[in-house]
């Protein structure tokens, strides 16, 4: 009996063994809830474990085979979880929440070592459990106890798989859990909610938003990308599916950022959405609308049409929609400070009538869209010269009187032209201004049968007349008269000059048929050639009387500068010199002369009083402080003959200590006084000149000496006079 029994006892055992052996799964180390005999596992280590409990002894070990410590005769593995959840709310992007009830690490009984949890984007199982990197190893917890955690790092979007094992402290698997599947999150970026347009210039936007957040409004982008859509049509279909144009960048969260478009057409609504799309391309939904109207084109020209004797029309085009508004300006000035204007129109072309014959016209033009938002600054439509063969109608010669608190203008009927053929005069224009360099304006349009304009005395003011022929075509201006009736002025062709003569001296020079004249000279204007002017006069025919000098003082005021603010108000401005000084040259045909002047600082003006006709140049200079005779004209030798040419002797001088001048006089060799110094033509003030007479007739040629006292200092020289 006892050998029956010995025999079915190892039978049994025998049999429970082989049953647990089969039971296990390739390349596992996992044991079965079995309570007796060893299982060896099918893995490359072939490692035999213990499934009868704890062995505290020594490791057995028989070739490759090997039995691990820790097990004893009532043991078993750790046991498995059979409620494993996996949810990817309320976590972020890219994580997941697993949670499943701690099991034992015998069963249901102790607290086993460590949870290994795997996922997987394919199903867990035994055979691909070790190679699956992805991994949670989480501390076991007491048995019973709800174990959550959480996982980061995921691709956001695909279905994913996950499983664990528990293990214990001998290293000892126990069975896979049920599985679990799951999404991944992706958390789109929130929308652009604050998008603005801008437009600076024709037919361009410029879209700018702020980055909100790669999960949200958190999250930098990097990498990030911008869809932008945009449209003409206000029931444009928005949708991030579809757009126009996309961008990658790399942004931090909350930065705003730009976009430029540029070559759309001009006055045109457009509407536009962006879309931000995060580092998994998941893009946002819906924002605002923003919505502007491009700037317009300037127009362009196309040429000039219809001209006539007093009238053209402007062409233009523009890459701009229907009903965009175009002003069109012409003008004979250049900086436009007259004009005439087409008013806002619709047309690609300005018609104007009524303008002056024989004028140069410059055109420009510019645009605005239907928000009112204009073209920055004119565009440039060409120049057009309206030329007739008609001359000019002369100049009118006029005079002033005051009575009263009444100033008069009058002036001669005008019947020809400058070239003496018969003219027919429509009108007289007169002018008045506060100053040559305010902006005239036009006080009255007498008829041609009227030759006086009376007006109150208000202030001081300026006024000049011209006659106007049946063509639009105007005469150059009479001298500028002041309301003060005591003075007529020439004002040069760029008002910043101007030239002073009694008025009566200018109703005689009009009389015989002469016009004073001044010219800015620019050609002389470089290096120490500060400003340049030409004064002479003009015949009624148009020509330029050469040779012939005024024949009384003339007060001319020149700036000091190129281009700087002027202002010329009285005709003997106080002495006043500064550490930037200037002095007057006059060319005599073979050298520039130096004939002082009076500096202003204050109005930037030089003035000298002279008789002379030709170029004056204001040079700068280091004027002396005390007196000095700066040169004779000619050096040593002249010849009174009467040709124009050397017919005087003139002795230049500073003044700048006010000295008197005295005891100026001609003496011949034997020291006898041949003929007294008079105030020279090239500056009145400060030259004095001998015109080669003596009492009773013409000196003999010969040396003469000159002298004078300047102060109480006396100054003389030689000259030679030739016949």
């Amino acid at each position: 009996m006892e050998i029956k029994r010995t025999r079915i006892s190892l039978i049994a055992a025998a049999a429970i063994l082989c049953g647990a052996a089969s039971a296990f799964a390739a390349g596992t180390l996992e044991t079965r809830a079995v309570t007796g005999g060893l299982g060896i596992s099918s893995g490359t280590a072939k490692i035999m474990e213990s499934v009868v409990g704890e062995i505290s002894g020594p490791v057995m070990v028989s070739g490759s085979k090997r039995a691990l410590s820790g097990h004893a005769s009532n043991s078993h593995s750790p046991g498995v979880p059979y409620d494993l959840v996996a949810t990817t709310q309320p976590v972020g992007e890219g994580q997941v929440r697993v949670g499943w009830t701690a099991v034992g690490r015998d069963g249901m009984r102790g607290q086993a070592a460590n949870v290994v949890v795997k996922i997987a984007t394919f199903p867990v199982t035994y055979s691909n459990y070790d190679s699956i990197v992805t991994s949670l190893t989480v501390t076991a917890l007491s048995t019973g106890t709800i174990h959550i955690s959480t996982y980061s790092h995921l691709v956001p979007g695909p279905q994913y798989y996950t499983a664990l094992r528990v293990r214990d402290n001998a290293g000892i698997y126990g069975r896979l859990s049920t599985a679990a599947t799951f999404y991944t999150t992706a958390i789109a970026p929130d929308p652009v909610t604050s998008l603005q347009i801008q437009t600076s210039t024709g037919g361009s936007l410029t879209f700018f938003w702020p980055m909100t957040g790669d999960d949200g409004n958190a999250g930098d982008f990097s990498p990030g990308y911008v869809r932008i859509d945009y449209s003409t049509n206000p029931a444009h279909n928005f949708s991030s599916a579809t757009y126009i144009t996309q961008l990658s960048t790399s942004a931090l969260a909350g930065t705003t950022q730009y976009y430029w478009l540029s070559g759309l057409p001009g006055n045109v609504s457009y509407y536009a959405r962006v879309y931000i799309g995060d580092d998994v391309t998941v893009y946002s939904g819906l924002g605002n609308i923003a919505n502007l109207v491009t700037m317009a084109y300037p127009p362009t020209p196309t040429g000039f049409s219809d001209m006539s004797s007093d009238g053209f029309t402007v062409e233009y085009a523009a890459n701009n929609s229907a009903g965009t508004e175009y002003l069109v300006e012409i003008s004979s000035y250049v900086d436009f400070s007259s004009l005439h204007s087409s008013g806002w129109i619709t047309a690609s072309s300005a018609a104007f009538t009524g303008l002056d014959t024989n004028m140069t016209y410059y055109a420009r033009g510019k645009a605005k869209n239907s928000s009112g938002v204009e073209t920055a600054g004119y565009s440039d439509l060409g120049e057009l010269a309206l030329t007739l063969n008609v001359a000019q109608p002369a100049v009118p010669v006029v005079t002033g009187t005051v009575s009263g608190t009444s100033f008069t203008l009058s002036w001669n009927q005008i019947l020809y032209d400058v070239y003496g053929g018969t003219t027919s005069i429509k009108r007289y224009e007169v002018y008045r201004s506060t100053s040559i360099s305010g902006v005239p304006e036009l006080a009255a349009s007498p008829s041609s049968t009227t030759f006086q304009y009376t007006e109150a005395i208000t202030g001081v003011r300026w006024y000049y007349v011209k006659s106007v022929d049946r063509y639009n075509l105007r005469s150059a201006a009479s001298v500028w008269l002041k309301n003060s009736g005591e003075q007529a002025r020439v004002v040069a062709d760029d008002a910043r000059a101007a030239a002073d003569v009694a008025q009566e001296v200018g109703a005689a020079l009009g009389a015989s048929g002469l016009f004073p004249r001044l010219a800015h000279q620019a050609q002389y204007e470089s290096g120490l050639t500060v400003a340049s002017y030409k004064l002479y006069f003009q015949t009624s025919a148009g020509d330029e009387r050469v040779g012939l000098d005024f024949p009384a003082d003339v007060t001319l005021t020149i700036p000091v500068t190129r281009t700087g603010t002027v202002s010329i108000s009285a005709v003997n401005p106080a002495a006043s010199y500064t550490a930037y000084d200037y002095a007057v040259y006059y060319f005599n045909g073979v050298e520039d002369v130096r004939i002082g002047g009076t500096v202003d600082p204050a109005s930037g003006t030089i003035s000298v009083l002279t008789r002379k006709t030709g170029v004056f140049k204001v040079k700068q200079v280091i004027r002396p402080q005390s007196f000095r005779i700066t040169q004779t004209v000619p050096r040593k030798i002249f010849t009174p003959n009467g040709d124009g040419i050397w017919d005087e002797f003139n002795i230049l001088y500073e003044n700048p200590e006010g000295l008197e001048i005295s005891g100026a006089k001609i003496y011949d060799l034997s020291g006898a006084e041949v003929a007294s110094l008079r105030p020279g033509n090239y500056n009145s003030e400060a030259s004095l000149a001998w015109d080669g007479r003596k009492s009773g007739g013409k000196a003999p040629a010969g040396i003469y000496i000159y002298q004078f006292k300047a102060g109480d200092k006396i100054h003389n020289g030689t000259v030679v006079l030739a016949r």
